[in-house]
């Protein structure tokens, strides 16, 4: 069962904002790096969920409940393979959107039919006065903006501060963003609310995407506020038996 309880805490402490970055000589992460524009974490409702209930996965994507979040999965080669979640809300107004972020640790091992670049992205669902749209943003592209490799590290907790990334969009409702299936052209979420003053934000989720074959990795604390709210979605097994452990700890 899914339930809510207010809570000023998250129920780990975060070792890295924004993303951990990887110093450029010798690609190793360093240990705790914080980025200048970080999340604000600031209190936040946080959404608990013990279940897998609201995931949908098509082909042979799996999603599996943790002590420290959800994995999610997909089979190598199986480009049709795709693990997703969606909650919507009342929609409110993109340019009072000031938080955006969520934790992935990437858990699967190159090799053939593996997608060595993939993570799940966060998803943004919108309304413009020409329809519903989905922004999406994936960290590959925030690690290229930076000029690090463009593969995240495996086994590696880290957070992505998502208003800091570029975004794309599958959708032809959007001023100033193309359909595209995965690319350019990138805009920050920024920029789209400035090309679109009267877009809304009617939901969030996350996607394990088609044709992100062999791709194992951990999703959780799916945070989205505005000036007046917050809420912080976190999926653990320890929620039932008052157990679990942090991803630190992992």
């Amino acid at each position: 069962m899914t339930h809510t309880s207010n809570s000023s805490r998250s129920r780990r402490p975060l070792l890295a904002a924004a993303a951990v970055v990887m110093t450029a000589t010798t690609g190793l992460a360093v240990a705790g790096a914080q980025p200048a524009l970080a999340s604000s974490h600031r209190p936040c409702t946080v959404v608990k969920h013990s279940n897998t209930d609201g995931v949908a996965k098509v082909g042979t994507g799996t999603a599996t409940l943790g002590a420290d979040g959800l994995k999610v999965s997909t089979a190598p080669s199986k480009d049709e393979d795709k693990v997703s979640w969606r909650d919507n809300f009342w929609p409110v107004a993109a340019n009072t959107v000031n938080e955006l972020s969520y934790e992935t640790v990437k858990l699967d091992k190159a090799g053939a039919g593996v997608n060595d670049a993939a993570l799940p992205a966060y998803h943004i669902f919108v309304k413009t006065p020409a329809g519903e749209g989905t922004l999406v943003y994936e960290p590959y592209w925030y690690l290229m903006k930076l000029g690090l490799p463009g593969n995240p590290q495996r086994g590696l907790r880290t957070e992505w501060d998502v208003l800091q990334g570029k975004l794309w969009t599958p959708s032809t409702t959007i001023n100033g963003l193309a359909k595209t299936a995965g690319g350019e052209p990138l805009k920050t979420f920024a920029e789209v609310v400035a090309d679109n003053p009267k877009m809304t934000v009617t939901g969030i989720g996350f996607g394990l995407g088609t044709y992100n074959p062999g791709t194992t990795a951990i999703v959780d604390d799916q945070r989205f506020a505005t000036k007046t709210s917050c809420s912080e979605h976190q999926w653990s097994t320890g929620f039932r038996t008052g157990i679990w452990w942090p991803g630190w700890l992992r």
